[in-house]
């Protein structure tokens, strides 16, 4: 990142130990926001907020990173397109398929910071 260049960023995952940790770290650098679950992400949308880059967790109970993704392309389509999507693995079908058809960053934890930093350099611009 260029210096003094912080960026406005979302952590969605409904892990606990992930969300915060990745809070920690990015914190650093940029001003973050974390959420639990896609609802809580979308409440945020809803009253205004908008983001540099949101990292997202692809399988999370109730509304996963796919239906998070069509959610945010119907009401925040502009925030559609700055979505990191992380996953410990695309196990399942739909998935897969979700992480094959859509054009946004992806990276499979665990991960380097430094390949984090990278997606997050590429995204923001």
């Amino acid at each position: 990142m260029p210096p003094g260049r912080r960026g406005k960023l979302l952590v969605i995952d409904d892990d606990a130990l992930v969300r915060v940790s990745l809070g920690h770290i990015l914190s650093l650098d940029h001003d973050v926001t974390l959420c639990d679950s896609g609802p809580a992400a979308l409440k945020l949308f809803a009253d205004g907020a908008r983001f540099d880059v949101v990292l997202c967790d692809v399988n999370m109970p109730g509304m996963d990173g796919p239906d998070l993704y069509d959610a945010m392309a119907a009401v925040v389509p502009d925030q559609v397109a700055r979505t990191i999507f992380l996953t410990g693995g695309a196990y399942t079908t739909r998935a897969q398929e979700f992480l094959a058809r859509i054009p946004n960053e992806q990276m499979e934890k665990p991960f380097e910071f430094e390949a984090l930093r990278a997606a997050l350099a590429r995204v923001m611009g």
